[in-house]
């Protein structure tokens, strides 16, 4: 029996990026065949993480995965097929939400959390933020900027953009005080930057 090896946080693995032709992934539809997908897209991958070596009645075909630094798990996002009991596609699972790069250059991230508008009271103030990776070619880093408000008075923020060539899509900090913030983050690869997300705004109580 394959057992799914579950690492702690201290274990880094080696970056790897495994992707299918976007243009070809686009084209799989809810419904079609399995010999329909495997001739869009050719023979899944053998994933260790889906049991070795794959089979033609495996519940999942694997098409890639982002196996990034620094993640509890190393692989954490996938490009899945899933197949009903009938053999036709019934999910399909990317990274990115459905946003592919049309020329390799990023696609700008799609934050995830916190929500929009989200108020927190906890202590310490550590700010969880999150997002959807962009897709292009790999290795892909991200910026991230932090803007904080006054507490009264107009809405006005003091942002700072922190160039830290972040290889994961999230970003853990603390945030002093009890007033808003908003924060924003883009993408970056050898071909260029993508355009800033839309701003997420979020604030902490007393």
């Amino acid at each position: 029996m394959h057992q799914m090896r579950y690492t702690f946080p201290h274990f880094t693995p080696s970056p790897e990026y495994v992707q299918p032709d976007y243009e070809k992934w686009a084209a799989v539809r809810i419904g079609m065949s399995r010999d329909d997908v495997v001739s869009q897209l050719g023979p899944p991958l053998d994933d260790e993480f889906l049991g070795g070596k794959s089979r033609p009645t495996d519940p999942y075909y694997s098409y890639g995965y982002l196996q990034m630094p620094m993640l509890p798990h190393p692989r954490t996002y996938d490009f899945l097929i899933g197949f009903d009991d009938d053999g036709t596609v019934f999910t399909k699972i990317d990274p990115f939400n459905g946003r592919f790069s049309t020329d390799g250059s990023p696609t700008s991230p799609e934050i995830i959390i916190p929500t929009d508008r989200a108020a927190f009271s906890h202590y310490p103030r550590i700010l969880d933020c999150r997002w959807f990776p962009s897709s292009g070619l790999y290795p892909m880093t991200y910026i991230f900027e932090l803007g904080a408000g006054q507490p009264f008075g107009p809405e006005q923020f003091h942002g700072e953009e922190i160039e830290s060539d972040l290889p994961i899509p999230f970003f853990m900090t603390t945030f002093g005080g009890a007033q808003p913030g908003r924060f924003r983050v883009k993408a970056k690869n050898k071909l260029g930057e993508s355009d800033w997300s839309d701003y997420r705004y979020f604030s902490f109580t007393v």
